[in-house]
């Protein structure tokens, strides 16, 4: 019955998630265009060229910049909805009917909804590799090849990354998987926790939503300070290395969010089970 539920869900997810996969898309070639102007082409001469068609790449990409933070707050914004509409609003009564357990609808919405923050994530990163490529290839000096690029630039990273791991203890190895696991683990705890505080809102007699935005600020805020905490003992036990510092609270803010969203998750559970009072 779980793959039953996934798959319906997923088909209600994925109208918006498609759309935003394709103002994705959008924002991306609206960036490129932004490195395409005569000014970025006479970088690789000394150039100072500047007119109209310059104002309007630095506005395209302003525009990209404002536009990549409004489709990832975007996501978040229509799962949190997506989840109050289908659980504690008029389309509840529906959900709350079917024969399967609150384990059941709760894990199929979460990992529907982690999933498609994930590709939504993945998606950005690719967008900025791409922005990145646009920008190296428009400020290079005309007919310098692109095989060349590769070879100056790959190995002159390598040594930059080396050499900094020597200088300031840091463990790239490690600050990559970790960064990693981040990229794989946020997406979930992300929007556990979220549907933990939308649960919580729910225990309120009035102002739902709003008690459910203030309870959801309210732990991202507790997250914070356990999370500066954390680095502040780091700090005064004498992990000088900003390396080392950064891969223990990298580590930590890893360890906050899973133990919240285990947390929120159980809380979200009970709510459903033993307090469900919908409007």
């Amino acid at each position: 019955m779980l793959g039953k539920l996934i798959k319906h869900e997923w088909k209600s997810v994925s109208r918006v998630g498609c759309l935003l996969l394709g103002a994705m898309a959008l924002i991306t070639f609206f960036g490129w265009l932004g490195f395409q102007t005569p000014m970025w082409n006479a970088l690789d001469n000394g150039g100072s060229q500047f007119g109209w068609l310059d104002v309007f790449g630095i506005m395209t990409l302003m525009l990209y910049v404002v536009m990549l933070v409004a489709v990832n707050y975007g996501i978040l914004a229509y799962l949190g909805v997506h989840f109050y509409k289908t659980m504690y609003a008029d389309e509840g009564y529906l959900t709350h009917t079917l024969p399967v357990t609150k384990h059941q609808i709760l894990l199929s919405k979460i990992l529907v909804s982690s999933l498609w923050m994930m590709i939504l994530i993945l998606s950005v990163y690719l967008s900025l590799v791409i922005l990145g490529l646009a920008m190296l290839t428009a400020v290079m000096p005309k007919g310098y090849p692109e095989i060349s690029l590769w070879r100056d630039v790959i190995p002159g990273m390598r040594d930059i990354l080396y050499w900094a791991g020597l200088e300031l203890g840091w463990d790239v190895g490690s600050w990559v998987i970790s960064v990693f696991v981040t990229s794989m683990v946020s997406p979930f705890a992300t929007v556990t926790i979220l549907f933990g505080a939308i649960s919580i809102g729910q225990l309120f007699t009035k102002f739902r939503i709003l008690m459910a935005i203030v309870t959801y600020v309210g732990i991202l805020v507790a997250q914070s300070v356990i999370g500066a905490l954390l680095r502040s003992i780091l700090a005064v036990n004498g992990s000088s290395l900003f390396g080392t510092y950064m891969n223990v609270s990298l580590n930590s803010n890893i360890l906050i969010n899973c133990l919240a969203a285990v947390a929120l998750y159980f809380v979200a559970w009970y709510i459903t089970g033993n307090k469900l009072n919908m409007e």
